[in-house]
Formats: C-alpha cells, sequence, structure tokens
C-alpha cells in the first residue's frame, strides 16, 4: 500500500518538474515569433528601394494617335523666329472664337427676349475678334508650315477653314449695326444668318483642330 503510494506520488512529481520544464520553452517560442517577425519585417524595409528609387510606370497619354507633326529646331534664324511665332496660334486663336460666341449668345438673348439693347456692343466684340482672328491665321500658318501632299484631311480643313474664318468675321463687323442703332433695332436677317452660320463653321473648325492636335475619335464619349 505504501509502495504504490509512494509510485503516485513520483508521477505526480515527474509530471509536475516536466511542465515546468517545458513551459519557459513554449513561452519563449511565442516570444521570438513575433521578434522575428519584426526582424524580417525590418529587413524586408531596409532592402526595399526608397520611394525615389522605385521605377515609374509611364502611362500613354489618351490621345496618343495625334497627329505628329516636326519640331525640329530650325537652323536658320528666319526659320526659328516663324518656328516660335507657330507656337502661339493655340493661346491667340482662343480669343476671337470665344468673342464670336458671346456675340452670338448676345444676339439670341436678345431676339429671344426682344431686347435689342442686349447686344448693342456686339459692333465692338466683332471688331476685337476680327483683329485676333487675323492675328491668329498667320500663326496657325506658321505652326502647321506650308500644304504638303501628305497632309491629313483634317489638317487641311482646319488650315483653309481657318483663312476664310478672318473674313467672314470682318463681314460680320461690317453687317452689324453701330451701338447706338443696335440699341434700338434688332440686327437684320443678312446679319443674323451670317452670324449663324460663322458660329456653325467656329465649330467645325474647333473640332477639326482638337483632331489635328489630340488625334481621331477625340471626342468619343
Amino acid at each position: 500500500m505504501v509502495t504504490v503510494q509512494a509510485m503516485k506520488a513520483g508521477l505526480f512529481v515527474l509530471l509536475v518538474a516536466m511542465t515546468v520544464s517545458v513551459a519557459p520553452v513554449h513561452a519563449a517560442a511565442s516570444v521570438s515569433a513575433p521578434a522575428e517577425a519584426v526582424a524580417a519585417a525590418a529587413a524586408a524595409s531596409d532592402s526595399a528601394p526608397a520611394s525615389e528609387d522605385m521605377p515609374v510606370t509611364e502611362m500613354a497619354w489618351p490621345t496618343e494617335g495625334a497627329m505628329q507633326m516636326s519640331h525640329e529646331t530650325p537652323k536658320t534664324l528666319q526659320g526659328r523666329l516663324i518656328a516660335w511665332l507657330g507656337m502661339w496660334h493655340p493661346a491667340v486663336i482662343h480669343f476671337p472664337i470665344a468673342l464670336v460666341l458671346t456675340a452670338g449668345f448676345l444676339e439670341a438673348a436678345a431676339a429671344l427676349r426682344r431686347q435689342p439693347l442686349y447686344a448693342a456692343s456686339n459692333k465692338l466684340l466683332l471688331g476685337i475678334a476680327t483683329l485676333g482672328a487675323f492675328a491668329a491665321a498667320p500663326l496657325g500658318w506658321a505652326s502647321a508650315g506650308m500644304p504638303a501632299a501628305d497632309d491629313e484631311s483634317a489638317l487641311a480643313i482646319h488650315r483653309w477653314l481657318g483663312t476664310a474664318l478672318p473674313v467672314l468675321i470682318l463681314a460680320l463687323w461690317w453687317l452689324k449695326r453701330p451701338a447706338e442703332q443696335a440699341a434700338r433695332r434688332l440686327g437684320g436677317r443678312g446679319y443674323e444668318a451670317a452670324l449663324a452660320l460663322t458660329v456653325m463653321l467656329i465649330l467645325i473648325q474647333a473640332y477639326f483642330g482638337a483632331e489635328v492636335t489630340h488625334g481621331a475619335g477625340h471626342f468619343k464619349f
């Protein structure tokens, strides 16, 4: 009886000793695991290249199909001057376009409201637009160069329509009554028809200009 109890007590002491000896090993393993993970993360961050060293993915420009016109630097002073003037075409052309469209809007408002006063200042607007158009047209020629046999149809239409528009805007200025008369009477039928035609041609011209710059199908939704 005593021997059996002694054996049970010995087994109990052995189990307690094994539990005490194994517990620190598991605790050390549980502690060392996060430490190893942190060390691995630190090593990965150290080995990773800095943000400025990362390769930059270049995205294709949405208008990649645009017409490619030669922009080689001319060798002569005259050629460099013409190329420099051509760079001003996109900046200058927007002013006459905006002025003619504004004149068309004011004429439409005057006709709808039967208030001629709305469009009384259009003679001045069209005069400034005429000056801007006659400045922008030769700048466009300087930008695109002389006509060539392999010119795209959009460039040809844009070139010749842009050459004709300054004359049409000048005709509008001539047809528009002076401010004193325009404030009392609406524009004549001929003037209104010419203005509507010019506005429509300007919108067509702007479309082909954007096609030259941004490529065919640039206006797709």
